[in-house]
């Protein structure tokens, strides 16, 4: 083990000065007027919508279709291809009503079998449909999946031009907001063999736009002239680039207007920066330790609360973070001051914390040292490790921290290989609170630290079959509880998330991420009030 770290040089790892390179003006550079260019952190895999699984074909797919139900403005599920969508008193049939008049991009009618089609096609095992998760309760749809019955027997029925019916084998009532990342395809295109969908020229979706240009390295999008919602800005001219230092550099040099995830250590300097304007939104971003519960002492409860009450969490997300994140000891962004939930350990002081924790490592029989590992995927993240170190060793626990590569960070996870390991994910829009407390229950892609609480599925399945929005929210609540007071893993922050924009571009919604472009709008006069 290497010699601890102060916290001053913890701050370095990660969040250094990171040098900017001088501008000789603030004005952009000449753009065509009809463009918006965007750089974005990697190119998509696909742009099949039932194939890609990169972020970037995630956020692609957001122009170039249109889901089922869809996000509004303020985050919450709104229309989509449907108006209306209403659920049966058993809760176990959900009917969508779509929008009259609806076509593709190259005109052809898009109807109610084009929806079930899809979803035929997704639980279809040829396809490989990443998200087949949410159409679990389909009926058949395991049995599809399984190659036992064909597609054909899954529980969904176009019954009308405008009107398609998903029969379910329990009740689920997330399961209109499920269809805000459900993006239906052209039954007509794929069925022509002839056809080289999704590329261009054969590209046709639903969204505000179409994919005019697709490269290694670009793609351009026109404006559908047959979107339900049509877009403002004609043309979207993207650009995929690795580098976030990059990325930020031409929007502040005029080439580009909009730029995705600027550096974390330049967001000081960026806010004060007069040629371009940098937006942050409170995001789902959970940063977590990973407990291993087989190991021993960490499968003792008093053990893992010791460690959870030790952490310096304002420390964390306002200086280690820079405070490009915000503090948290619960999974659920936000709720529970909405909820008037119960008080959790960072009500308390740090010191009356710490001698908490001393007394519960007592109780737990160790009157010396214990010792432990943190593994971390390096960066900011062995910042945060080395501040969670010291403040364990305060309390009697010496932590041991070792480095491994993002992917080789998650095979030791899974080979259970660990004590403690810093991790991390992104739900991107998908902010409800059931959406952050599902990846823990025992089938939920994050249940990989040998921790299983029959209670907490319950809970999990409880909170997922309701369809009362507000009731839903207290469930997820409860669940929630049952994670923290079982200490079964250790929140830490929520990270928030940035985007950069240039001067051409109108002001940015302050309620949701600019991922929807077909609200975007440039701005027509640059000499008046340069920067909103």
């Amino acid at each position: 083990m290497r010699a601890p770290l102060s916290r001053r040089q913890a701050l370095g790892l990660g969040f250094g000065a990171a040098p900017l390179l001088a501008l000789s003006s603030c004005a952009p550079r000449r753009a065509p007027a009809d463009t918006l260019r965007i750089g974005i952190d990697g190119a998509p895999d696909s742009l099949d919508s039932l194939q890609g699984q990169f972020a970037a074909a995630a956020l692609l797919y957001k122009q170039i279709y249109t889901p089922l139900t869809d996000y509004g403005a303020d985050g919450k599920i709104a229309p989509g291809l449907a108006k209306s969508w209403t659920v049966s008193p058993d809760g176990k049939q959900w009917t969508f009503t779509l929008f009259e008049d609806l076509h593709w991009s190259d005109g052809a009618a898009l109807t109610a079998e084009d929806v079930a089609f899809s979803v035929r096609r997704a639980l279809d095992p040829d396809t490989g449909y990443a998200d087949a998760g949410d159409f679990y309760l389909l009926e058949q749809a395991r049995n599809v999946l399984e190659g036992i019955v064909p597609p054909s027997a899954v529980g969904v029925r176009a019954f009308s031009a405008t009107k398609v019916v998903f029969t379910l084998t329990q009740p689920l009532g997330v399961f209109p907001e499920l269809m805000r990342e459900f993006y239906p395809q052209p039954k007509h295109v794929l069925q022509d063999k002839q056809s080289q969908w999704p590329l261009p020229p054969d590209f046709v979706g639903s969204g505000p736009y179409s994919v005019a240009i697709y490269t290694q390295s670009r793609l351009v999008l026109h404006k559908n002239p047959y979107a339900r919602l049509p877009a403002s800005i004609p043309i979207i001219d993207i650009a995929f680039i690795d580098e976030a230092a990059t990325r930020a550099r031409m929007v502040r040099a005029g080439d580009l207007d909009l730029a995705q995830d600027p550096p974390a250590n330049q967001i000081a300097d960026l806010r004060a920066r007069p040629e371009v304007v940098l937006y942050g939104w409170a995001a789902p971003k959970l940063v977590y330790l990973k407990i291993n519960h087989a190991r021993s002492p960490l499968n003792d409860v008093r053990v893992r609360h010791a460690l959870t009450l030790a952490i310096d969490r304002e420390f964390l997300a306002n200086t280690v973070m820079q405070s490009t994140a915000a503090p948290t000891a619960r999974i659920i962004a936000n709720l529970g001051a909405n909820l008037g939930a119960s008080k959790r350990v960072d009500d308390q002081s740090l010191a009356a914390r710490k001698d908490h924790a001393r007394a519960l490592l007592k109780q737990a029989g160790f009157e010396n040292r214990l010792t432990t590992t943190l593994m971390h995927s390096g960066g900011v993240r062995e910042g945060l490790s080395v501040v969670l170190a010291q403040g364990w060793q305060e309390i009697g626990i010496d932590c041991a921290l070792t480095t491994a590569d993002p992917a080789g960070l998650y095979t030791f996870i899974d080979e259970g290989a660990f004590d403690l390991a810093m991790a991390s994910f992104d739900r991107g829009l998908k902010n409800e609170g059931w959406r952050m407390i599902e990846p823990f229950a025992s089938e939920g892609f994050a249940a990989n630290f040998n921790w299983t609480n029959t209670a907490y599925d319950e809970a999990v399945a409880a909170t997922r079959a309701e369809a009362d929005p507000a009731l839903r929210d207290v469930l997820a609540h409860t669940a929630e509880d049952i994670l923290l007071d079982d200490a079964a893993i250790t929140p830490l922050i929520h990270e928030k998330e940035f985007w950069l924009a240039g001067l051409r571009l109108q002001k940015l919604d302050p309620r949701l991420p600019p991922v929807q472009w077909g609200r975007l709008a440039l701005r027509q006069n640059l000499d008046q009030n340069p920067k909103p």
